[in-house]
């Protein structure tokens, strides 16, 4: 297209717009309704700025804080304990309110019912968590929630992948997905350019 075509085009465009917002009749209307979107697009950019930020750096003290975790060799107690497996807990259990979580020293024990394919998964992730040494288990396996009243109702767990795209990105998520997709889209722009 040879810059005469685009000057035209831009020309009608301009033309087109001051007409439709300086139109006696409902040009009045029509500049306050591009007024409101206006300051309304504005306001919801702000709060998203706001929430990335706020997002990115809570995340940030959660890497700081693993790291520095690393290097600690303080046993916590075992209130603190407790409550690291209960939060660990929900990520792979269907049912973590059945489990009774008791921490001495150190060692966790599990008491309560679970999933009998659960079982493993769940031993193995209080194993990893910070400060537990050893894990009893002492969970009562059962093939099917069917029965046992603790384990009755539906429980989507967040790391399984339905709930976690059910369930919406993080502000941080949609930053970086947005950066990738603009990035990608500025890379097949500039080889279609090329090209």
């Amino acid at each position: 297209m040879d810059n005469t075509m685009r000057a035209w085009l831009c020309g009608v465009g301009v033309g087109a717009t001051t007409m439709f917002l300086l139109d006696p009749d409902g040009g009045r209307r029509r500049r306050a309704l591009v007024r409101d979107k206006a300051i309304r697009a504005g306001r919801k950019t702000w709060h998203a700025a706001d929430a990335t930020a706020r997002d990115v750096g809570q995340r940030a003290a959660g890497v700081t804080a693993r790291a520095r975790a690393m290097f600690e060799t303080e046993t916590p107690d075992d209130r603190v304990l407790c409550a690291r497996v209960r939060s660990e807990l929900g990520r792979v259990a269907s049912h973590p309110r059945a489990i009774d979580v008791q921490a001495r020293s150190g060692v966790v024990t599990l008491i309560g019912d679970a999933l009998a394919s659960e079982i493993p998964s769940i031993v193995g992730c209080v194993e990893a968590v910070r400060g537990v040494d050893e894990v009893e288990n002492q969970l009562a396996p059962h093939a099917d929630a069917g029965g046992v009243p603790s384990r009755q109702g539906e429980s989507a767990r967040p790391s399984h992948w339905p709930s976690w795209v059910r369930s919406g990105w993080s502000p941080t998520a949609m930053l970086v997905a947005g950066v990738g997709a603009a990035a990608a889209a500025v890379a097949v722009g500039a080889r279609a350019g090329r090209a």
